[in-house]
């Protein structure tokens, strides 16, 4: 009984604090057919989201940008274009493999989403924010990866 009790506690738990996430490797691709619903709150990962289907992902990217050179520093350019409506894009890079958040956050500082929350090796980066679930106003997106912290500000207007 006290395992049953444990283990329902445990799915209550998880339950309340899940999020859908989804991830795409390098390489892998993934369809939504005609009809059918792909509804995560955030889809990262380089690898290829497509179909005829409805894809409400709220944020929705990371994918390495292809250089011969490597990055020198922790850096993040100003999201393109700006102000968006509904997609924008963040170039980032880091010098070398380091544990990485990037956040969004609405103007009264509440938690939107995180684009990325893990360890990324050293390279160019693009983030993209599908901002179609999001209402018209001013967002900010923070990286942080080893001490360095950068914060953007965006507009979003519909």
């Amino acid at each position: 009984m006290k395992t049953l009790i444990i283990i329902a506690l445990l799915f209550l738990t998880v339950a309340a604090r899940s999020q859908s996430v989804l991830t795409l490797e390098t390489g892998s691709t993934l369809g939504v057919l005609t009809g059918a619903n792909l509804c995560v709150d955030v889809i990262n990962g380089p690898g290829i989201l497509y179909g005829g289907g409805n894809i409400c992902g709220g944020l929705v990217g990371i994918e390495p940008v292809i250089s011969d050179a490597q990055p020198t520093s922790f850096s993040m350019s100003q999201n393109y274009p700006n102000p968006f409506n509904p997609v924008t894009s963040i170039k980032y890079q880091i010098p070398k493999a380091a544990y990485l958040k990037i956040m969004l956050f609405d103007q009264l500082g509440r938690e939107v989403g995180v684009l990325f929350d893990g360890n990324q090796q050293a390279g160019y980066y693009q983030a993209t924010v599908d901002g179609t679930n999001l209402a018209s106003g001013i967002y900010y997106c923070r990286i942080t990866a080893e001490g360095f912290t950068k914060v953007i500000k965006m507009s979003l207007i519909k």
